[in-house]
């Protein structure tokens, strides 16, 4: 360094605020240039002096006030306010957010008003899909099978009695109405 340092950088150095290379540089400097040296002389008895006028004029706060403020603080009684924002803390919020949650996953699906179809429908479309299948036995097919085969009476009666079931169970279902 040939020029001469700042009043900033020997304030920086003497608050041990530089990079320790700039440290390093001026720490040289001061050793070998008595002008800059004098410089930092003044910088130092300047900044104790402001140190000792600090220390001096600071007061201390006196016992007695210190403890009665907080003999205040210690009976001081929260406002309601206070006393409600406390019931919201994380221990008594989470489990009153949970309760909601569980009732609104609750009552979501009852108050959904979607169409309500009676039991007896799905009975009366069971029944005629039933007897519209060629392949059941009461089917359109069989119905047809019994009308044109040449099986005996009683084997042909069975038969119709067994179609008859399917006219009975329209009547059950009708009766359940």
């Amino acid at each position: 360094m040939t020029d001469h340092l700042s009043s900033e950088l020997l304030i920086d150095y003497l608050r041990r605020e530089l990079p320790p290379q700039d440290d390093a540089l001026v720490h040289v400097h001061l050793d070998t240039c008595t002008a800059c040296r004098r410089e930092y002389e003044v910088e130092a008895s300047l900044t104790e002096a402001l140190r000792a006028a600090a220390a001096r004029e600071e007061v201390e706060f006196p016992s007695l006030v210190a403890a009665r403020v907080w003999e205040e603080i210690r009976n001081a009684k929260p406002s309601p306010l206070a006393q409600i924002a406390a019931l919201w803390r994380p221990l008594v919020a989470l489990p009153v957010a949970a309760a909601l949650v569980f009732a609104v996953f609750l009552v979501g699906p009852m108050s959904h008003s979607g169409p309500k179809i009676a039991a007896s429908y799905y009975l009366e479309e069971h029944a005629a899909q039933q007897a519209q299948n060629p392949l059941t036995e009461r089917g359109p097919a069989a119905s047809h099978f019994i009308e044109t085969s040449a099986l005996d009476s009683d084997t042909s009666t069975e038969l119709a009695d067994e179609a008859d079931y399917g006219v009975a169970a329209t009547g059950v279902i009708d009766a359940v109405r």
